[in-house]
């Protein structure tokens, strides 16, 4: 009888094992909102992007969202990040601020460039990008421009911004991640837009100074 017992239990514990690993695995990746950038030369005045810092909590596979009143984390095992999320955010960053420096006679490095000569380096953190099971999605973040030149800092800045997912799906749904991520995008999105306008600002500032080589605009 016991052994009948365990046999039943074993087949019971197989199921369950099988019906976990049948569950397929949802990926996600951080949306851009950006014209692709064409140019046959580069302008010589350079920007180094470089790691986008992240705070712990959100230093993980799975899409963070907030549960129990924002006390709680919710990491799903299923919903995760198609890549880690710091490359994901400077691959967005990296891509819409491209263009609008490209105009400004400005090329954006990729990371790595940073150690070595270039005329602007662009440091960022993310302070907090989550949702919580009402919908609300926040995004805050800070940044300093160092003029490499001199090494000094040519300003820096924040920014804070929500979104609203309106008819929130059922908590922990496929359907809610999407959302989330959604929504996330147009977050880091309204960032890059109003990151690069103040970029542009500083680096007119920087030239009028004379504290960095001007660079012809080139058409692309």
């Amino acid at each position: 009888m016991r052994t009948l017992r365990l046999s039943v239990l074993c087949l019971l514990v197989c199921g369950l094992v099988s019906a976990c690993a049948s569950r397929p695995t949802d990926f996600y990746m951080l949306a851009a909102d950006a014209e692709p950038l064409s140019a046959a030369t580069m302008p010589e005045t350079t920007l180094a992007l470089g790691g986008v810092m992240i705070p712990a909590y959100l230093d993980r596979p799975g899409v963070v969202v907030l549960a129990d009143q924002g006390t709680g984390l919710t990491v799903p095992r299923f919903n995760v990040w198609a890549e880690p999320l710091q490359q994901g955010l400077r691959r967005v960053l990296s891509n819409m601020l491209a263009k609008p420096l490209y105009e400004e006679g400005v090329t954006v490095l990729p990371r790595g460039a940073e150690r070595s000569g270039t005329d602007f380096a662009l440091h960022m953190e993310i302070v907090r990008l989550d949702a919580d099971a009402n919908g609300n999605v926040v995004l805050e973040a800070l940044w300093t421009l160092v003029n490499r030149d001199d090494k000094r800092v040519a300003g820096r800045g924040s920014f804070a911004a929500r979104d609203r997912i309106e008819n929130m799906p059922a908590f922990g749904s496929s359907e809610m991640f999407n959302k989330v991520v959604e929504a996330e995008s147009r977050l880091v999105q309204a960032y890059a837009k109003k990151l690069a306008t103040e970029l542009v600002r500083l680096v007119r500032q920087e030239r009028a100074k004379g504290a960095v080589r001007t660079a012809d605009r080139t058409d692309g």
